[in-house]
């Protein structure tokens, strides 16, 4: 498949931004990864940040359909919460380095309040299930927001200490444990 110059210094750019944070790669670095003029970037982006969240959006948006996909026919709230955990095991697999950024956005100037960014997040995916839960008294009533948090941050924690073989348990193993976490922490 072709690819725009444009394509390539996205690329460039998320594979710095994984490997060196955005906040220590330059655009002159992105530029030469990319093969091009540093002149090229600001012709598509505005600046390293406007390129970082153009990032975020592409990122966050192939981390939201790799949810909706995976919750998709899961009718019951558990059987949905279950399907978005190990969904998210499943992302950041086979797409690594999209999961690493949205990790790394966290940490960024410009994420440092509310991401502003026009499209649903992935994050919202966890909490219309978490309401839907709630709603129909499957979930304890909680801020579907922070049971969100939770979640997430706990499921995220467990994946980059299993991929850094902080954890030796089996990965199947960490998975439904984790899902059981997930429950235990919205049960009624």
């Amino acid at each position: 498949m072709a690819t725009t110059k444009r394509d390539d210094i996205c690329d460039a750019a998320l594979d710095l931004f994984v490997e060196k944070g955005i906040s220590a790669s330059t655009t002159r670095e992105i530029a030469e990864r990319a093969g091009t003029a540093e002149g090229n970037l600001y012709r598509h982006f505005a600046g390293k940040d406007a390129l970082a969240r153009h990032l975020f959006g592409v990122c966050a948006g192939r981390f939201r359909r790799a949810l909706i996909e995976a919750a998709h026919g899961e009718e019951e709230p558990g059987a949905r919460l279950a399907a978005l955990v190990r969904s998210m095991f499943r992302f950041s697999r086979e797409d690594p380095k999209a999961f690493a950024y949205i990790l790394q956005v966290h940490h960024h100037e410009f994420a440092t309040g509310p991401v502003r960014n026009p499209q649903p997040l992935p994050k919202d995916v966890f909490a219309e299930t978490l309401q839907a839960g709630m709603e129909s008294g499957a979930f304890r009533p909680i801020d579907p927001a922070l049971a969100t948090s939770w979640i997430v941050g706990m499921t995220q924690r467990t994946i980059t200490f299993l991929e850094t073989g902080r954890v030796e348990t089996p990965r199947d193993q960490v998975i439904e444990e984790t899902i059981g976490a997930s429950f235990r922490l919205v049960q009624k």
